[in-house]
C-alpha cells in the first residue's frame, strides 16, 4: 500500500468518524449540523479513477447513514455529488483552463470558492429533499439548504486550509 492510499483511507476514516461523533452532535442554532465529511469528496484528486471515486462516494455516504441512522438521505446525495463531480469541477474551473491535479494544488480562490459552493449547496439541498421529502415542506428544504451550506461551507474552507498547510510542511 503506497503513501496516497493510506492518506486516502486514513482521511476516509477521519471524516466518518468527525461527522457522526462531532458534527452530528454540533446543532449551531438548534437545528443547524455542518456536513464537513464532504471534505473527502473535495480533496479527492481530480485525476484519480472516477469509478472508484464514486465507488467511494456512496461507501461514504453509506457509512454516515449506517452510524448516524439517517435512513439513506447522506447516500443518496454523496452518490449524486460522485457522478456530478466532473461537471462541477469543469464548470468550476472553466473547460479550456488546465484543471489543477488537486483542490489543494489550485491558487485560484475563486474557482475554489465556486467549486465548494456548487458541491456542498448541491449536496445539501439533495440531502434535505429526501429528508423531507415533501412539497409542503419546500421553505424548511431550501432554509435548511441555505444554511447548513454555509456553515458547511465555513468550516470545510477552514479545514482544507488546514490540511494544505499539513501537506506543505
Amino acid at each position: 500500500m503506497n503513501s496516497s492510499s493510506l492518506q486516502l483511507v486514513s482521511m476516509f476514516v477521519l471524516m466518518v468518524l468527525l461527522q457522526v461523533m462531532l458534527f452530528n452532535n454540533l446543532q449551531l442554532f438548534g437545528f443547524i449540523n455542518p456536513m464537513v465529511y464532504l471534505l473527502f469528496i473535495i480533496m479527492y484528486r481530480f485525476e484519480s479513477d472516477q469509478t472508484l471515486f464514486i465507488l467511494l462516494s456512496f461507501i461514504l455516504g453509506f457509512s454516515i447513514d449506517f452510524l448516524s441512522q439517517s435512513g439513506g438521505a447522506h447516500s443518496i446525495a454523496t452518490l449524486t455529488i460522485g457522478f456530478l463531480r466532473p461537471l462541477l469541477i469543469r464548470n468550476a474551473f472553466g473547460v479550456t483552463a488546465e484543471i489543477p491535479t488537486s483542490f489543494y494544488n489550485d491558487s485560484r480562490t475563486l474557482n475554489k470558492t465556486i467549486f465548494l459552493a456548487l458541491i456542498i449547496s448541491i449536496h445539501h439541498l439533495l440531502y434535505f429533499s429526501f429528508v423531507f421529502f415533501n412539497w409542503n415542506a419546500i421553505y424548511l428544504i431550501l432554509k435548511n439548504t441555505l444554511l447548513a451550506s454555509v456553515f458547511s461551507l465555513i468550516l470545510i474552507a477552514l479545514l482544507s486550509s488546514f490540511y494544505k498547510k499539513l501537506n506543505d510542511s
